[in-house]
């Protein structure tokens, strides 16, 4: 169940500039519209079938009250298409190839997505770009028309979640991008504290899943 005092406690204690996403993974409908309801703007899914179940039942809701509908999971080269479709943000591009793709699969659908590159710590089982290679796909996304590419977004190791959130800032400070998503339930005041304009949160929101 939302917790709705939790939620209002944080707004009341961030930054004007700060924006809560929902992390809404294995979350029904009812908690999500709840959310909604109480003022939350960004959801964020996971899983890009479910996030297709879930849309088909909440696109009119989403569209009613302004909310931005966000990638946070591992983007499925199988599922572009539908990522597309369905989602305003795609927080978890990390390749050339796949940026690409999705620019031509939007070009068909005349549609105009906001983006973020996911940078990856040096953690090899995860996903995201490795930051030596940062500056060439950020290079590469400026020239497609129809991807807008709105900031970066990354999940730290355990342990150097303070090191690299400051280097997120520097990033951010670099390349003049507007949106830094980094930040969960459990380190989301460091995060704030080091630059972030989104924070996601789940646990913090909905209980344990």
């Amino acid at each position: 169940m939302f917790d709705v005092l939790a939620y209002q406690k944080i707004e009341s204690e961030i930054p004007k500039n700060v924006k809560i996403l929902a992390a809404t993974k294995m979350k029904s409908i009812k908690d999500i519209i709840l959310a909604i309801n109480y003022g939350i703007k960004l959801i964020g899914e996971n899983y890009i079938q479910e996030a297709k179940e879930k849309y088909e039942k909440l696109n009119g809701i989403l569209k009613d009250k302004d909310v931005s509908f966000h990638l946070i999971g591992h983007l499925q080269s199988n599922k572009l298409k539908t990522a597309s479709e369905i989602f305003d943000c795609i927080e978890t591009i990390d390749s050339e190839k796949i940026a690409e793709k999705i620019n031509k699969i939007c070009k068909k659908l005349n549609k105009k997505i906001e983006v973020m590159i996911e940078i990856n710590f040096d953690e090899e089982q995860k996903s995201g770009i490795q930051l030596s290679k940062l500056d060439s796909l950020f290079q590469k996304i400026k020239t497609f028309d129809h991807l807008i590419l709105v900031g970066f977004m990354a999940i730290p190791p355990i342990g150097k979640e303070e090191i690299c959130f400051r280097k997120m800032h520097e990033l951010k400070e670099k390349y003049k991008v507007k949106e830094i998503s980094m930040g969960m339930s459990s380190d989301y005041k460091i995060a704030i504290k080091n630059g972030a304009t989104i924070i996601r949160l789940g646990k913090i929101l909905f209980g344990k899943r």
